[in-house]
C-alpha cells in the first residue's frame, strides 16, 4: 500500500513534468514567443490536472482554453493508466515475495542436506586429518530427520521444480561445515554414537538449523541477497522448516509443512483487500474526518493512515473476520512498520470507527460470536 502510495505521487509529478514540457519554449523557433503566456497555459493546464485527480473532472469555463484542457486530460488519462499499472504491478509483486518465502524453505532445507554430503564425505575418506579428529561413528548424514528429508520424493521435486540449488556457493556450504559445524562440541558429541534415539535426532538437527545456519552469517548474507524481505521472513521461514523437520516420524517419514492452509484462497485475500481499500479511499477519508479535525496532518504518518483504511476494508468487506481480530493485526503491523507511538494511535482510532460504523451499520459481522464484535 506504502509503495503505491509512492508511485501515485512519481505519477503525479511526471505528469507536472509532461504539461511543463508541452509549454517549454522553442528555442529553434524564428517566431517571437510568448512566455508569459506559455507560463500561464502551463499553470491553468496543472490546475485543471488538479482538479481532475481530486474530483474526476474539470469544470469547462472560457477561462481555460480548448488546447490547455485538452493537454490537462491527456495528463490525467496517463496518471490514471500509470496508477493502474503500478497498482497491478504491485500486488503480482507482493504475491510473488510471498511465494518467494516457500522458495526460501526449499533453500534452507536444501543447505541442511548439502551439509549432510559434505559429513558424509569427510567420513567416507580413506586418510583423516589426524591433527584435528573428529569422530566418526555417526554425522550429520546418518541423522534419521536427515535421511527422510533426502528420500522425499515430495521435497526432491520442489527442489528441482524452483531451481534450488547451492552448486554456484559452495564456499559458504564449505565455510559452514569446517568452521561452525565441525567444530561445535554438541556435533562431535553426537558424531561419537551410531545409535540415537528419534529425541537426540531431533535435537541435533534442530540445533543446528537454529545455532548453526540461521545464526551463521554467509548463510544470512546469501538469504538477504536473494530475498529482500528476508529481516521479515526469516522467522516464518525457520518455523516452516522446524515444522517440517519434527513431522519426521519413527519410520522415517516426512510431511513438508505448507506455506499457507489455503494459498489460492490467500491469493485471494490480499488482491481483495489491497483492491478495495484503494477504491474507496474517499470514502475511507470522510469516515475518518470526524476524528482528525483537530489533528495537524502533519504529525499524521502516513503509514498510519494506510494501516487504518487497510483495517476499514477488512473490517467493512470481510464479514467472517472479528472486528477485534482485525483491530489487533494492523496494531502489530503499525508497531513494525511506522512510529513508536503507532500503535497505541491506531488502536484508538480503530476502536472508535468500528464502534460508530457498527452503530451505523455500515460494518455488518456474520457469524457465531462475531455479530457482538467478540
Amino acid at each position: 500500500m506504502y509503495a503505491i502510495s509512492v508511485a501515485e505521487e512519481s505519477n503525479r509529478l511526471l505528469a507536472y513534468d509532461e504539461i511543463a514540457e508541452a509549454y517549454k519554449p522553442d528555442l529553434n523557433s524564428m517566431e517571437p514567443q510568448n512566455l508569459q503566456q506559455l507560463e500561464g497555459f502551463r499553470q491553468l493546464a496543472t490546475v485543471s490536472f488538479d482538479e481532475m485527480v481530486e474530483t474526476g473532472s474539470v469544470n469547462t469555463t472560457d477561462e481555460v482554453p480548448f488546447e490547455v484542457e485538452v493537454l490537462a486530460k491527456k495528463a490525467y488519462v496517463g496518471y490514471q493508466n500509470a496508477n493502474k499499472l503500478d497498482r497491478r504491478n504491485v500486488v503480482r509483486r507482493v504475491l510473488s515475495e510471498t511465494e518467494n518465502i516457500y522458495t526460501s524453505v526449499l533453500f534452507s532445507l536444501q543447505f541442511l542436506l548439502d551439509l549432510a554430503h559434505l559429513a558424509k564425505l569427510e567420513r567416507g575418506r580413506t586418510y583423516h586429518n589426524v591433527d584435528d579428529p573428529i569422530p566418526l561413528r555417526g554425522g550429520l548424514d546418518t541423522n534419521l530427520i536427515v535421511q527422510a528429508l533426502q528420500a522425499s520424493k515430495p521435497f526432491s521435486d520442489e527442489v528441482i521444480r524452483k531451481g534450488v540449488s547451492w552448486g554456484n556457493d559452495m564456499e559458504i556450504l564449505h565455510r559452514t561445515y569446517r568452521e561452525m559445524l565441525r567444530p561445535d562440541a554438541s556435533y562431535r558429541t553426537y558424531c561419537e554414537k551410531s545409535d540415537h534415539s528419534l529425541t537426540e535426532e531431533q535435537e541435533l538437527v534442530q540445533f543446528v538449523f537454529r545455532s548453526l545456519i540461521f545464526k551463521n552469517q554467509l548463510f544470512v548474507d546469501f538469504m538477504e541477497a536473494r530475498d529482500l524481505y528476508w529481516e521479515d521472513h526469516a522467522e516464518l521461514v525457520r518455523s516452516i522448516c522446524i515444522k517440517t523437520l519434527k513431522s519426521v516420524t519413527e519410520e522415517g517419514k516426512i510431511t513438508l509443512a505448507e506455506l499457507t492452509d489455503d494459498w489460492e484462497e490467500d491469493k485471494y485475500f490480499v488482491e481483495e483487500l489491497v483492491s478495495r481499500t484503494l477504491e474507496n479511499d474517499e470514502k475511507f477519508e470522510e469516515y475518518l474526518k470526524e476524528f482528525l479535525q483537530n489533528w495537524d496532518n502533519e504529525r499524521l504518518a502516513k503509514v498510519d493512515m494506510l494501516v487504518i483504511k487497510a483495517a476499514l476494508a477488512e473490517m467493512i468487506h470481510f464479514p467472517g473476520i472479528p472486528i477485534k481480530v482485525t483491530i489487533n493485526e494492523f496494531i502489530e503491523t503499525a508497531k513494525r512498520y511506522s512510529t513508536l507511538q503507532s500503535g497505541k494511535f491506531v488502536n484508538g482510532l480503530l476502536d472508535k470507527l468500528s464502534e460508530k460504523l457498527l452503530k451505523e451499520k455500515v460494518i455488518r459481522k456474520s457469524g457465531k460470536g462475531l455479530i457482538d464484535n467478540r
